[in-house]
Formats: structure tokens, C-alpha cells, sequence
């Protein structure tokens, strides 16, 4: 198992890390699922982990967030040790897609899951959320989305082959009344990460968004991820959003970036590159 990075974009102000590995590794039955992972993430960046299927990278996410044991290496969230800390480390990373872990349900709607999700962070005495909470919800979800697609219709026509997906219609109503089993896989990718910001954690890590087919939806999906990273900026500056996404092939993000240029300011944008 082998490791690189590089750093894609920067800007000027580099912070000091949200999260930090050294030595990172994790051992099963079959031998080395990931070893000598070394990383460090500012507050307010975007760091991509890069390999092939099989590389580690669903299992080094989810070590990051607290939630599978690593053996070897040290590793920090924040000033939080995720190997001695990792209950307070889940508590401050939010999990935005991994199949499995944040699947949802096709029979419930929208705003059911919305409302289930803002009740499981409130006390336990209050068991009701309130029209307008869900409204703003979706509202941000919609809008979110509806600024990616305009990114993706800004860039030349011949950016995408003919045998990618056209433009989807987005079918979250203003009420979330729409049941999840009429999403498409993009919409529902936006909807597990909607749902992963309602913590407002301070990182987001977010799994193989090479499973949306279409190379142009995978436009929108990173689209999404840094438009909502820039809006959160914006109104949090003291608590910006650190994400932390994994994938194959990361060409979508270059074409993002460049038409995002003047709109979005990550701290930085770097790759790890994972490989067998």
C-alpha cells in the first residue's frame, strides 16, 4: 500500500489543521488495508482521497470520523485524539455519503427524514420540529443544487459526451412531500449530505461519489459540495467546513474549480492518492 499527495488549489490563508494523520494505518485478516497515511487538512479545506476500488479509502474515512479502530499511526480531529477520543471525534465529524451507513429509506419523504434527523439533535423532550425549520432545510438543499446545475450549464457544450446524463429535473417540492424512491441518485447524494450538515460539524467526510455514473451529475455533485462549503463560510467565517471526499477519478473537480474560481475560497485543495 502506497500513498501521495499533492495540492491542487491554495489560497493565501492556510489554518492549522482540522485534521491531522501521521503513520495512519489499519490491518485485518487479509493484510494492510491502508498503512503510512500521512495528512493534514486546515479548517476550511477540501482534501480528495484518490485510489482505486479496493485501496482503503471507504475504511481510512470512516477512521477519521471515529468510527473504525486503526492499528497503528496518530491521528487528530480538531485537538481531539481519534484514537483515545473517538465517541466526542463522532460528534464532530458528520458522514455525508457511505453506502450502507447513510442509506435512506425509498417509503419515507423528504421532509420525514429531515424532521427525523433535526429530532435525533434536539433534547429528548422535544419530539416535534417546526414547518419553518423543515422549509429552511429543504430550502438550502434546493437552492444548493439549483446553483451547482447553473455551474455545470455555464461550462462549453462539448465538456461532456453525449452519453452523459442531461439535466435532471430536481423533484424535492417546497414542502419535501416527495417520497425518496422518486429521487434520482444524484438528489439523494445531495440529500445524505443535506442531512450531514444539520450537526453543523466542523469536517464532513463523504464517500466514492464515483458511484453517480454520469460524469456530468459527478460535476454536479462536487459543484454542490463547494457551493455549500462557501455558503457555510460565509455565514459561520469563525467555523468554516472541512470536507474530506474520496473517489477514482477527480478530473471533475479541476473543471469545478475553474468555473467556480471567482465564487468559492477554500482554504485548500489537495490530493492523496491511495494505491494497492
Amino acid at each position: 500500500m502506497q500513498c501521495e499527495s499533492h495540492t491542487l488549489a491554495e489560497s493565501t490563508r492556510v489554518d492549522s489543521p482540522a485534521v491531522w494523520l501521521r503513520d495512519w494505518g489499519m490491518s485485518g485478516k487479509q493484510g494492510d488495508v491502508f498503512a503510512d497515511v500521512d495528512l493534514g487538512v486546515p479548517h476550511g479545506a477540501v482534501a480528495i482521497i484518490r485510489g482505486p476500488a479496493g485501496s482503503g479509502k471507504t475504511s481510512l474515512l470512516l477512521s477519521i470520523a471515529g468510527r473504525m479502530r486503526v492499528s497503528a499511526g496518530e491521528g487528530h480531529v480538531g485537538d481531539l485524539d481519534i484514537r483515545k477520543q473517538a465517541r466526542a471525534v463522532r460528534e464532530t465529524v458528520s458522514v455525508g455519503h457511505v453506502a450502507g451507513l447513510t442509506d435512506l429509506e425509498d417509503d419515507f419523504t423528504v421532509a420525514q427524514h429531515i424532521a427525523e434527523r433535526l429530532i435525533m439533535l434536539q433534547p429528548w423532550y422535544k419530539a416535534w420540529v417546526s414547518k419553518s425549520s423543515l422549509r429552511e432545510v429543504i430550502d438550502v438543499i434546493r437552492e444548493t443544487f439549483d446553483s451547482a446545475n447553473e455551474v455545470i450549464d455555464r461550462l462549453p457544450p462539448s465538456t461532456f459526451t453525449a452519453e452523459d446524463a442531461s439535466r435532471a429535473a430536481f423533484l424535492i417540492d417546497a414542502k419535501g412531500q416527495t417520497f425518496v424512491s422518486e429521487l434520482s441518485e444524484l438528489q439523494k447524494f445531495l440529500l445524505e449530505f443535506g442531512l450531514s450538515t444539520l450537526a453543523q460539524a466542523s469536517v464532513i467526510v463523504v464517500d466514492n461519489i464515483d458511484f453517480l455514473r454520469e460524469r456530468e451529475n459527478r460535476a454536479r455533485a462536487w459543484a454542490a459540495l463547494l457551493i455549500y462549503q462557501e455558503l457555510r463560510r460565509k455565514r459561520d467565517p469563525d467555523r468554516p467546513l472541512t470536507l474530506i471526499v474520496s473517489c477514482e477519478d477527480s478530473s471533475e473537480v479541476d473543471l469545478v474549480l475553474s468555473e467556480l474560481s471567482a465564487e468559492v475560497n477554500p482554504t485548500l485543495v489537495s490530493e492523496l492518492h491511495l494505491s494497492h
